[in-house]
């Protein structure tokens, strides 16, 4: 299994994010919130897990704040690298989650550090009809 990084842990998150407004975006978030629960949760002597019925969650997931949001995966990639199991569940998360909601409406466009261009550059997605320049 490939370890779990702060950077494929955030870009996962956000994709979930992204498609937050469906039912499986809302279930992918939810599923996460149970992660973070579980490491968030323990220590202290209070046992991981969900949170009381009724009752309110004090674990709130910084998903518009892109600081604590990284703040939080380095949490979890730490405890994922200490708790092989939770390492695990959280690698099924982003392969479950992560990766495919980012994929259905994903751009990829860039154009390296070090590049130099010297003409017009086009980047996009679902063009329709001829481009020209000049």
């Amino acid at each position: 299994m490939d370890p779990v990084t702060t950077g494929a842990l955030v870009a996962a998150v956000n994709a979930a994010v992204s498609g937050a407004g469906g039912e499986a975006g809302r279930r992918a978030l939810d599923s996460f919130g149970t992660l973070v629960r579980r490491v968030l949760r323990r220590g202290e002597g209070e046992p991981a897990g969900e949170p009381e019925p009724g009752g309110p969650d004090p674990v709130a997931i910084p998903y518009d704040d892109a600081a604590r949001l990284r703040q939080l995966a380095d949490l979890l990639v730490e405890r994922a690298r200490q708790d092989p199991e939770f390492g695990r569940d959280l690698a099924a998360w982003m392969r479950e989650h992560g990766e495919t909601a980012g994929e259905a409406g994903a751009v990829h466009n860039s154009i390296g550090g070090n590049a130099r261009i010297t003409g017009p550059v086009v980047q996009g997605r679902d063009f329709q009809g001829p481009i020209s320049f000049g």
